[in-house]
């Protein structure tokens, strides 16, 4: 199959899936859907594929950012109502000051450990609180012409996320308004656990916290913005990550057509390409995928190439680290993707990500040898096309993608003469 074909190839999957299944929200049936088709797909060009179900709550990722928000609303209203007591503009008992700044530190302690565990962290602790849906991650499996010595993972997902409201509306001074809204809650939870505590010890530094209050009242547009930072509308996905789905189907592709070619058919490294689901709702669907496999995984020395939105020829990025969850990825992995692409093309850089996380991070976190690739500079820009109405097919490059599947290609090339 010329390189041509393999392009359009990839490009026609991500056509298909937006034209007949459309955005697919995480744990929805738009989601299953797209996972039956890519499952067809794996079928005709793997050994074997199978689909494996979960469970998670979708939803606790992101859903409680607008709650929390309101929570650290009424957490300013408590602690003006505290000020207004103290100040004797409110002529009710002191004991109610204290009773307000107490409610008011309860909310903030809330509100700030959701931010913190479920959207920075991407850790499940307020999942019991939003409702469970079923999810599945599509697998299939290519088996090396002679023994198995090694295996490797090229994986994606293919979810799409909510659409951000702050990144469509506000552009990059959305991204902007994001951190400081971060630093904005740690100041008001720091401010208010100081009050609280001066309280108590019945120390007043009323011009002080006079003071705070009206950079609180400043800070109410922030977050008026974060309560509406997200629509419940999902977006179609072709960038991210359908793209990245597109590849992982184009390796397939091109070793089903190479089968009998020992110069390119790997001969003792077994191929797992698998589509994740969840990704969006916090890596659900890898991180279910890693707890089940991890003996499996580590018994097979696996490594793994996780591809996450993949738009323009002129960028690639090779991710060494996650640092928003902790993740490093690994330099044996990562260094040899890196002078593969730079092979491709001299535009090849190594970056952190930014913020957020993929996949890749979920093995990185497990201690899985892990690279994660793309084409997405968040480090440099935000494109328009980043988690709104506006990632449509049109946004991703035939060429980006063929250059994608070249480096996955050089690479299983080179494990497989390890």
């Amino acid at each position: 199959m010329t390189d041509d074909k393999l392009n359009n190839y990839m490009y026609e999957f991500i056509e298909k899936i937006c034209n007949e299944v459309g955005p697919r929200e995480s744990g929805t049936e738009q989601e299953i859907l797209a996972g039956n088709i890519i499952e067809e797909e794996l079928t005709k060009i793997c050994d074997e594929a199978h689909q494996e179900e979960y469970i998670s709550s979708p939803h606790a990722f992101l859903g409680g950012i607008r709650y929390s928000s309101f929570l650290v609303l009424v957490s300013i209203l408590l602690y003006w109502l505290s000020l207004l007591i103290d100040l004797r503009i409110l002529l009710i008992d002191n004991l109610y000051s204290l009773i307000f700044m107490t409610i008011a530190f309860i909310l903030i302690i809330t509100s700030v450990s959701y931010f913190i565990l479920e959207v920075m962290k991407y850790h499940e602790s307020f999942d019991f609180l939003f409702p469970k849906r079923k999810s599945k991650n599509i697998v299939g499996v290519i088996k090396p012409s002679r023994n198995i010595k090694n295996s490797v993972i090229f994986s994606a997902h293919h979810d799409s996320a909510f659409e951000f409201n702050t990144f469509y509306y506000l552009k990059r001074f959305g991204q902007i308004i994001i951190n400081v809204g971060y630093l904005g809650v740690g100041i008001i939870f720091i401010v208010i656990i100081l009050k609280l505590i001066l309280q108590l010890l019945s120390i007043d530094f009323i011009i002080l916290f006079l003071s705070f209050g009206f950079f609180f009242l400043v800070f109410i547009p922030i977050i008026l913005v974060y309560m509406f930072f997200h629509s419940y509308h999902p977006v179609l996905g072709a960038f991210d990550n359908l793209s990245g789905v597109a590849v992982v189907l184009g390796i397939g592709k091109f070793l089903s057509q190479n089968e009998d070619n020992p110069e390119i058919f790997p001969k003792n490294t077994q191929v797992y390409l698998i589509s994740f689901a969840g990704e969006e709702a916090g890596l659900r669907g890898a991180k279910r995928y890693t707890n089940t496999h991890f003996h499996e995984l580590k018994e097979e020395g696996t490594v793994v190439v996780n591809m996450d939105s993949i738009g323009k020829k002129g960028i690639v990025i090779i991710h060494d680290r996650e640092p928003g969850i902790g993740a490093k990825h690994d330099p044996k992995i990562y260094q040899p993707l890196f002078e593969i692409a730079k092979k491709i093309n001299p535009n090849a850089k190594i970056s952190p990500l930014p913020f957020g996380a993929t996949d890749g991070g979920a093995f990185s976190k497990k201690g899985i040898p892990t690279a994660s690739i793309g084409g997405l500079n968040l480090k440099d820009e935000l494109p328009p096309y980043y988690h709104t109405r506006l990632d449509i097919p049109e946004n991703v490059e035939k060429e980006a993608l063929g250059q994608f599947l070249k480096i996955c290609l050089e690479y299983l090339k080179y494990l497989d003469t390890q």
